[in-house]
């Protein structure tokens, strides 16, 4: 599911039973933080929901609004279901960000990437059991192949 609206896009997926990713891109305001959390409440009914949401803030272009009220009601209603609610991708740019906007994202569980929740969260391998790599910005990439619990090139085909 993808929505895009004034300067922003929500997008969610789900990388297994224990695990959804709301990700954000663009501008991070009133009306988008409203959003965010009606479609975190969204995933909370949707049948499988259990385990964890993680809202990855890492294509944030720019934060508009300090007031996540709407997103400490989510978490709350998240918690209520048996669901944990956190954020992830700021860590990079926490010492730019206005101290008012990092004083509220600090009410709630952080994780420096998407990639490190997905292993602390969900357990080893889950990166490349629940979704694969991502690129520099936080999206999806084509699947690379693991050896050895590495990523590595997929060789070239042989030639005949």
């Amino acid at each position: 599911m993808v929505v895009r609206f004034d300067g922003a896009q929500l997008s969610v997926e789900v990388c297994s039973p224990r695990l959804r990713i709301v990700r954000v891109a663009g501008v991070l305001d009133r009306t988008t933080v409203g959003r965010l959390a009606g479609v975190v409440a969204t995933q909370l009914t949707r049948p499988g929901s259990a385990g964890h949401i993680v809202v990855d803030l890492g294509e944030v272009s720019f934060f508009g609004t300090d007031d996540l009220t709407p997103m400490r009601q989510a978490r709350d209603g998240a918690r209520a279901s048996g669901v944990r609610l956190h954020l992830a991708g700021v860590s990079a740019r926490e010492s730019l960000l206005p101290v008012a906007i990092t004083s509220a994202l600090a009410e709630f569980s952080m994780f420096a990437t998407v990639e490190r929740a997905e292993r602390e969260l969900v357990g080893p391998g889950a990166a490349v059991a629940i979704g694969g790599p991502r690129s520099s910005y936080g999206w999806s990439c084509p699947p690379v192949p693991a050896v050895d619990g590495r990523r590595d090139t997929p060789a070239a085909p042989p030639r005949s």
